[in-house]
């Protein structure tokens, strides 16, 4: 627990299944209450490996979907030039 005093709130909407399965994720982890729930549970995973890791794998999925699209735009490029050599 911290010794800080909390005093920023942070406000979202869920909808009503959204709300559902946050309040059974309380309860199943025998949560105090489900603001304290959920703040320790968005603390805990930005503070934990998944959230660089899920960065790093996103990054990763780009970097290989730009490196397709320049092989294809070479070959693209690649026709048009060998196009226009023919007679």
């Amino acid at each position: 627990m911290t010794s800080k005093p909390r005093n920023r709130v942070v406000v979202f909407r869920l909808s009503q299944d959204e709300y559902r399965s946050l309040k059974d994720a309380c309860s199943r982890a025998g949560g105090r209450n489900l603001s304290d729930f959920t703040r320790s549970e968005v603390l805990d995973w930005l503070n934990s490996d998944a959230f660089g890791g899920n960065l790093a794998r996103r990054f990763a999925s780009l970097e290989q979907q730009i490196a397709m699209v320049q092989l294809q735009l070479n070959n693209l490029l690649q026709g048009v030039f060998h196009a226009e050599l023919k007679p």
